[in-house]
C-alpha cells in the first residue's frame, strides 16, 4: 500500500479512534485490508482486540472468538448472557480498546447486531469503546439489510482502501 493511502488510512482510524466511532474498512480483492488496519491500528497505539467474522459468522461463534481474546486462560461461560457480561468486563479493564473486525461481511445480522449493541452500551461508560469493521465492497451491501439500519447509520467513517 502506498504510503499516502496508508496515511489516509491512519488519519481516518485517528479520528475514529478518538471518537471512539463505529469504522467500515472496505479492500478491495488483493489488498490485505487485515493486516493494513492492524498496523493502523498498533501505529495509532490503541489496544486492539482484532476477531474475524469466519463462517458460519453466527452471534456464538463471535462471542467465543472476542472471549477467547480477551480472556484466553479463563474458560467461555455456557451461558451466552455471562459471556456477554464477561467480555464486556474485560474490555472495561482495557486501557484503550479497540474492536476490530476483519471479514465483518461473513457475520450474520444478530452477529453485527451485537457489535452495534456493545458499541453503543460503552457510549455510557467514562471510556468508550471504537469497532471497526473490515471486509470486501460486499460489507457495504450487507450492513444495507434492514435489520442493520441502526448500525449502518452511526457508521462514523466509510474508508475504501485501494489496491494501487
Amino acid at each position: 500500500m502506498p504510503d499516502k493511502a496508508f496515511a489516509a488510512l491512519r488519519e481516518n482510524l485517528g479520528h475514529v479512534l478518538q471518537a471512539c466511532a463505529l469504522m467500515c474498512v472496505l479492500a478491495p480483492d488483493g489488498v490485505q485490508g487485515d493486516a493494513v488496519v492492524r498496523a493502523a491500528v498498533q501505529h495509532a497505539q490503541a489496544d486492539p482486540i482484532v476477531v474475524s467474522g469466519i463462517a458460519p459468522g453466527t452471534l456464538p461463534a463471535l462471542l467465543a472468538s472476542l472471549h477467547d481474546r480477551l480472556l484466553p486462560s479463563v474458560p467461555r461461560p455456557r451461558q451466552a448472557a455471562q459471556m456477554q457480561d464477561a467480555i464486556e468486563e474485560a474490555l472495561v479493564r482495557r486501557s484503550w480498546p479497540a474492536v476490530v473486525v476483519h471479514d465483518a461481511h461473513l457475520l450474520r445480522n444478530d452477529a453485527l447486531y451485537y457489535l452495534y449493541r456493545l458499541w453503543d452500551s460503552f457510549q455510557e461508560h467514562e471510556q468508550r469503546l471504537p469497532v471497526i469493521l473490515v471486509g470486501p465492497e460486499q460489507l457495504h451491501a450487507v450492513l444495507d439489510r434492514p435489520a442493520l439500519a441502526s448500525l449502518k447509520s452511526c457508521v462514523y467513517i466509510w474508508h475504501r482502501l485501494t489496491d494501487s
